[in-house]
């Protein structure tokens, strides 16, 4: 087998760590880690100004969007009763839903910043 060129000048044990490295994403525990450290940190850091257009222009698409749908469905006489019917439908179905997500999630970190403190006390104690 022919290995490139930087390889050679590193170790077979340093290749092989770096191509473990490489595909630790692939596996299920590291995979939920990556992710749980992405939504942990997303709020964390000032927004950068490229950060603060992109949301920007997402806004104003989904905004849009919601506008162009609404405008659509009023200019029918029947409109006003069908959309008051989807957005009830919506709100009936997803809503609970959506709470539930948010409950589950505020009570996953609650938990995991309670176990925090009690390992950090149980190891100060120590």
């Amino acid at each position: 087998m022919i290995y490139p060129v930087a390889v050679n000048h590193r170790g077979k044990e340093d290749w092989l760590r770096d191509i473990d490295a490489r595909q630790r994403n692939v596996v299920f525990p590291d995979t939920v880690q990556n992710e749980g450290r992405f939504w942990r940190n997303l709020g964390k850091e000032p927004l950068t100004p490229v950060a603060k257009a992109g949301l920007i222009v997402l806004g104003i698409f989904v905004l849009g969007s919601i506008a162009f749908i609404l405008t659509a469905i009023l200019r029918d006489d029947h409109g006003k009763q069908e959309l008051a019917a989807i957005v009830l439908g919506e709100l009936l179905v997803f809503g609970p839903i959506v709470g539930a997500i948010v409950w589950g999630t505020r009570r996953a970190l609650r938990n995991i910043q309670q176990q925090r403190r009690n390992s950090r006390a149980r190891f100060s104690a120590k």
